[in-house]
């Protein structure tokens, strides 16, 4: 969809001390053969009193501070997560939006895998855009993968980070424009990260942690490795065609593109490879190297890494792509309108 009438006013992260993969590696916890595929060198780890609901509020504020708004002027607040929201049978939106929206705001917790933050923005985009009388909007998303659980180096071939990062939109000014927006599906390849496990929501503890790896192997041998990535790579590329056309510009003109934070093999042979980008100094590969996998988390985090260490600049556009278990995929075009204020002045 075009939008042209929404801004991106603000940017935030929140993301813990990084721990090098050389070590879990000579510690025998993340395979050399997987470490040499990704060239991954680094990967956020939080530390025991770093908690995932602090660090999405942390990463909002910094986000509001940032876009000039208080906390009065946002009307609503969405945050995504994959793994788990930081305590069960509770809303971490709310929790967010006490820190950073008026009491009245609209509050939902999105669920969209690795996608989930740029879905978030998007139905924070169809929400300003729904109701005029509001203004901004406060977009958080991020992980936290605690072990036995989870096993942030073996449990894919993702190498998994904690931390949050955050945006807001503005109806009336910001630092980039939202020129366009899509969102792509296909339900057929869910199963990749269902495989044969249980659907009874106990089936999975500290005794029997987290296996993607295991839900892939079984779904390649339902479906097939050439039909896995045919659909794959028709669902990056067919993103990708339709927000370039709708946003008027070709490949060529993006400046930057904001990529998910799957190690090197992966990022190209899912993202750079369909699309034909060569390039990785036109990516955010080098951030995504030494933060890992942020689960719905990435693009923000991304976005936020560019605005901070001032390599926006006005006149470009930048493209933020996503890929998230379901499938899903979105496509999301800016155009920088100026230099942002925070630009070399990461807190």
């Amino acid at each position: 969809m075009r939008w042209n009438d929404l801004y991106v006013s603000g940017t935030g992260a929140w993301l813990p001390k990084a721990v090098g993969v050389d070590g879990a590696v000579a510690q025998g916890r993340y395979p050399a053969e997987s470490a040499e595929r990704s060239a991954q060198l680094s990967v956020t780890v939080a530390e025991p009193d770093e908690h995932l609901p602090d660090m999405a509020v942390g990463a909002a504020r910094q986000a509001l501070v940032r876009s000039g708004s208080a906390a009065g002027d946002v009307a609503a607040v969405f945050h995504s997560v994959v793994l788990h929201a930081g305590l069960d049978v509770w809303n971490l939106g709310s929790y967010i939006q006490r820190s950073v929206a008026r009491p009245d705001a609209f509050v939902a917790e999105i669920r969209s895998g690795s996608n989930g933050g740029l879905v978030a923005v998007e139905t924070a985009a169809a929400y300003l855009r729904a109701h005029e009388e509001t203004g901004v909007a406060v977009v958080s998303a991020g992980d936290r993968w605690p072990e036995p659980y989870f096993d942030r180096w073996k449990a894919d071939r993702i190498v998994y980070a904690d931390g949050a990062a955050a945006v807001t939109l503005s109806r009336t000014d910001g630092f980039a424009r939202l020129v366009a927006m899509v969102t792509r599906t296909d339900p057929e390849l869910e199963g990749m990260h269902r495989g044969a496990d249980r659907l009874d929501g106990i089936g999975t503890g500290p005794l029997e942690p987290v296996d993607l790896d295991r839900r892939h192997r079984h779904f390649l041998g339902e479906i097939g490795r050439e039909e896995i990535w045919r659909r794959l790579d028709a669902g990056i590329r067919s993103t990708c065609a339709q927000v370039l056309e709708e946003a008027g510009i070709t490949g060529g003109e993006v400046d930057r593109f904001v990529v998910p934070h799957f190690g090197l093999w992966l990022t190209r042979r899912q993202i750079l490879d369909p699309l034909g980008i060569t390039d990785l100094g036109r990516t955010t590969w080098d951030f995504s190297r030494q933060v890992g996998h942020l689960g719905a988390g990435d693009q923000l985090a991304g976005l936020n890494h560019l605005a901070e260490t001032g390599e926006l600049r006005p006149g470009q556009h930048v493209l933020l792509l996503g890929v998230g278990a379901g499938f899903t995929w979105t496509g999301a075009v800016l155009r920088i309108l100026r230099t942002p204020a925070w630009a070399g002045q990461p807190v």
